[in-house]
């Protein structure tokens, strides 16, 4: 203890002698969060007598030199979500790490310069958007971005037997969320579905997500909501390698490089799994169903221009991404494979004397081969093997103009699409009911621009008042390049010509909105109205599907597109208290919503087979509230939150597997750099009808079910490495539910470990 103080002063001496005989010193150290431990870029930190200082980059780091240097001088600290923290000269000297307590209200963004990084939705319409950061996931041993999502109050995700994840939100279906990886659309061209277990967590930076349907930037795509990836621009680490294991056999390797030099950042990740599951009726060890993955992403950037955080302003980015997927089903005898290929580049920023421009361009190609049994009554049993290869061109330019208090946006986006399809269908005792293919395209063009002012109040606490229009219009048109007739037997297709077609549609939209935004330093109040009608069009699989499996031209859908009329009014109050017995502050906000469809789409699904038939209704409607209030604690190192959903149908079997309510409970704790979290979530009952092949109906339930999951994680670091170590429970409650004999709620347990340098 003693040698301890003695150290400590005699470091204090040689810096105050350091004082009296140097002109100058630089002054250096990382700035962090005082409870995750987590770097804080975008710090300003200066001495305000000398007018000097510099902002923290994207690690946390700052370091600049003094002229003259008193060791009584002040160093302050400042950023817009945390506390300002002012030290004298001499102790920051000392400490190699300062510690910022977060805020609950931010303070007014002219305290910090150039490290706001704005969404791109923001350009949009006022809207009801959940940014889940980082720091979410990173310490709290999430599988994937599907079990990060169901974590919110108003997504539902849906696993396959597969393994496949999609994405719902407020009671849509998962062909109307659009899923952006930096902007740029990563959904298939034949369905606009995107697995989103294909997401890898570890190198990207938030997920923002837009819940309703009041969206223009994004397209028709984005019926229900958009969900954007947004990648890490830099990452702390030249070299990391982590392993995951867990429930199911599962076994999960992971690496990946970072590269900077100058204004140049490369990367790479690479990603392998696989996992083992049993069915409940199947002897131990035997007739599986088995998973197995690989996903690499490659990354080039080049930042012509940075903030003084190191944040780019004006840079170009490229990207390839891959994932491929094995599913094999050894009880069904099925087999599935899929594999996805994108290579994308993006510009952002000025050109010379032209300012607030984007550009983005892609390529995406998939393919999937299916190998599955069906069952055609009175017939025997068969095999349907099925290959589809999807190409796709996409391009999106927009550009800002600003003015005292307006903003204008115009865009433009383009889409090309070409589907090849084929299918065979072969009974057990070798007859032939159907070999089809088709060569189908797709183009899109589609014109939109937003509208913004916001004008200043001189109200006191009501510090803006906002007016917002925005205007869409889409050219889609669709064609059969070429096609093979099918050779079937004359009672399983009605007429071969059914599946020629050529489409063209012409849809313009409009949306309104008014905000609010007001605070007083205690209390922060946001506040939006908006309404407006949307469009989706007839996807290329619904237009293939409805054509060749429905067997009464009485019950083919009608391919025009759905409309969708939509209100949301919401708002959001936060209020700071810093109460010594604990509290900090709370949180509260609530949305309601109405949506009313004209010919809305609805997904059925053919009784042993995966293959979906579509169907409309001619009018439906969905009303909902959404609630979602907060707790800060001890400074912040506690929060609990309460999310609730309820959504009234005005036809359940128009929402197809869509539960009617959610509930969910999460304290989460931060302290010295560990992170627990417990979430206890409740979903209600789904019920929804099977399309037979006769043309009826049969309905299935599926029972709401209350579970709860603990995720903990902690980071150590030595010297210039750094462990991480994550766990995840899933299922505590172990519910027994199956679905065709495959246990989906059983308890589940994941452990990572992952180091880096």
């Amino acid at each position: 203890m003693f040698g301890t103080k003695f150290m400590s002063g005699f470091a204090l001496l040689i810096s105050l002698l350091n004082f009296l005989i140097a002109e100058e010193l630089v002054l250096e150290g990382k700035v962090r969060d005082a409870n995750t431990h987590r770097d804080i870029p975008g710090v300003n930190v200066y001495i305000r007598e000398l007018n000097i200082g510099a902002v923290t980059n994207t690690f946390g780091h700052f370091r600049f030199t003094v002229a003259n240097p008193d060791p009584e001088m002040l160093v302050t600290f400042q950023h817009v979500a945390y506390d300002t923290l002012e030290l004298m000269l001499e102790e920051v000297l000392m400490r190699n790490i300062l510690d910022l307590q977060e805020r609950v209200i931010a303070a007014p963004e002219v305290l910090v310069v150039g490290t706001r990084d704005h969404l791109d939705i923001y350009k949009d319409l006022p809207q009801t958007i959940s940014v889940i950061d980082a720091r979410m996931f990173d310490l709290r041993g999430y599988t994937d971005a599907g079990d990060l999502l169901k974590t919110d109050h108003s997504i539902q995700v849906d696993e396959y037997l597969s393994g496949k994840k999609t994405v719902s939100i407020r009671g849509g279906s998962p062909d109307e969320v659009l899923v952006l990886y930096n902007g740029i659309r990563m959904n298939s061209s034949l369905d606009n579905i995107y697995d989103i277990s294909l997401i890898d967590l570890s190198d990207i930076q938030r997920l923002e997500v837009v819940k309703g349907s009041n969206s223009a930037l994004y397209g028709p795509q984005a019926f229900s909501g958009v969900i954007n990836v947004a990648p890490r621009a830099q990452q702390d680490y030249s070299i990391r390698v982590q392993q995951r294991i867990g429930s199911y056999k599962t076994n999960d390797q992971g690496l990946h490089l970072f590269k900077k030099a100058g204004q140049f950042y490369g990367g790479y990740s690479f990603q392998k799994g696989s996992s083992e599951r049993e069915f409940s009726a199947e002897p131990p060890g035997e007739r599986l169903l088995k998973n197995a993955s690989e996903y690499h992403t490659a990354s080039a950037a080049y930042h012509f221009s940075e903030t003084a955080s190191g944040a780019p302003a004006t840079s170009l980015r490229f990207l390839y991404l891959r994932s491929d997927m094995d599913y094999q089903n050894q009880r069904d005898e099925e087999n599935l494979f899929t594999s996805n290929q994108m290579l994308t580049a993006r510009f952002d920023g000025d050109a010379g004397k032209v300012k607030n421009l984007g550009f983005s361009a892609a390529y995406q190609w998939s393919e999937e081969n299916q190998h599955l049994r069906f069952y055609i009554p009175p017939l025997d049993s068969g095999f349907l093997t099925r290959a589809i290869e999807d190409r796709s061109w996409h391009f999106n330019a927009n550009k800002t103009f600003e003015l005292k208090y307006t903003k204008f946006l115009l865009g433009y986006q383009f889409q090309r699409s070409q589907l090849d399809f084929g299918d065979q269908r072969t009974t057990f005792s070798s007859l032939l009911l159907g070999s089809e293919s088709a060569e189908l395209g797709r183009t899109h063009h589609g014109l939109f621009s937003v509208a913004k002012m916001a004008a200043p109040a001189h109200a006191g606490f009501i510090h803006s008042l906002g007016f917002d229009v925005s205007f869409r219009y889409d050219l889609v048109n669709d064609r059969q390049i070429n096609s093979q007739p099918p050779v079937v037997d004359a009672s399983f297709v009605r007429d071969p010509n059914e599946l020629v077609f050529d489409n063209s549609w012409q849809e313009g939209t409009i949306k309104f909105s008014t905000s609010l935004v007001g605070s007083n330093g205690h209390y922060a109040f946001k506040g939006f109205l908006n309404m407006g009608n949307n469009v989706k069009f007839p996807s290329l699989l619904q237009q293939i599907s409805t054509r060749e499996l429905l067997s009464s031209a009485a019950t083919q859908p009608d391919l025009q597109p759905e409309r969708n009329h939509s209100l949301e009014i919401g708002v959001d109050l936060t209020r700071e208290v810093r109460n010594p017995s604990g509290l900090l502050g709370w949180q509260i906000s609530g949305n309601f919503f109405r949506n009313a469809y004209d010919n809305k789409f609805v997904t059925y699904f053919l009784p042993g087979t995966p293959i979906a038939v579509y169907d409309n209704v001619r009018n439906a409607s969905i009303n909902g509230f959404e609630t979602k209030s907060a707790l800060f604690l001890f400074q912040k190192r506690m929060t609990m939150e309460l999310g609730a959903s309820r959504y009234y149908f005005s036809d359940r079997s128009a929402f197809p597997f869509k539960f009617d309510r959610k509930f969910i409970f999460n304290v989460m704790l931060d302290q010295s750099g560990y992170s627990l979290q417990f979430h206890v979530f409740k979903e209600g009952e789904q019920i929804a009808r099977l399309r037979n092949r006769n043309g009826g109906f049969s309905e299935v339930r599926v029972p709401g079910f209350t579970n709860m999951d603990l995720h903990f994680g902690k980071a150590f670091r030595i010297n210039q490495v750094k462990l991480i170590l994550n766990a995840s429970l899933r299922n505590l409650l172990d519910d027994d539910f199956e679905l065709e004999g495959l246990p989906l709620r059983e308890r589940q347990y994941y452990l990572t470990l992952g180091l880096q340098y």
